[in-house]
């Protein structure tokens, strides 16, 4: 009985720790480079964020007033806007990929940019997913 007990108390501790852990933070205990980056970047305020630990990694969700998303990672680093069907600040966007939108889809505004594994994903007013490599050159339409 002992042994049945320890075993459930084993596998239920285990189940825990495999869950995501989200933990709402304020503005002031985000990472220095995301405050700085938000800052810079985005007029609309701060609404809340949530820090999320899963697998032993730390990611923070912000949600501003107009209700833009944005992902940061442990350090701070942007790695997913999204506008939710509103176009979002260019200025943080690299000179390649705002060029190549402006020029191929002139007047669509650009809604989301997500960095992951070294490509950039670009997502246009019209729903359109561009990929772009790390130097910001076009490699498809996804």
């Amino acid at each position: 009985m002992r042994t049945k007990l320890l075993y459930a108390v084993a596998a239920f501790s285990f189940t825990i720790t495999f869950y995501a852990q989200e933990v709402p933070v304020l503005e002031k205990d985000l990472p220095a480079e995301a405050r700085t980056f938000l800052k810079d970047h985005f007029k609309s305020g701060f609404h809340h964020a949530i820090k999320e630990v899963a697998n032993r990694k730390v990611t923070y969700d912000v949600v501003l007033n107009d209700n833009t998303e944005i992902e940061f990672t442990e350090a701070g680093r942007w790695k997913d806007v999204d506008g939710k069907c509103k176009a979002i600040p260019y200025t943080f966007l690299q000179p390649q990929i705002l060029d190549y939108v402006k020029q191929t889809y002139p007047g669509q505004p650009i809604t989301g940019i997500e960095l992951e594994d070294s490509e950039y994903e670009v997502t246009l007013g019209n729903g359109m997913d561009l990929k772009f490599n790390a130097r910001g050159v076009f490699v498809k339409v996804d």
